[in-house]
């Protein structure tokens, strides 16, 4: 339970400690902020490929073949 404690109170208190490291000077700023982007661009391109490959598993893909309707 207090390792759950920890975990908590110290992702509460990593914004704070960003922010230290960000203001230190701009160069720290600036890289805290590339890599920032390239975290969210490669988080969001994953996300884009996990939507497409689950669209593609519930519709069949554009290579499947129609199905016939139910009488």
């Amino acid at each position: 339970m207090n390792l759950l404690i920890e975990l908590i109170r110290s992702v509460l208190d990593m914004p704070g400690e960003f922010a230290v490291v960000a203001t230190h000077d701009p160069l720290s700023a600036l890289l805290m902020a590339f890599g920032g982007l390239f975290v969210l661009v490669s988080v969001g391109y994953f996300g884009v490929l996990a939507f497409g490959a689950a669209a593609n598993f519930v519709t069949g893909g554009p290579d499947a073949e129609p199905r016939e309707p139910t009488r």
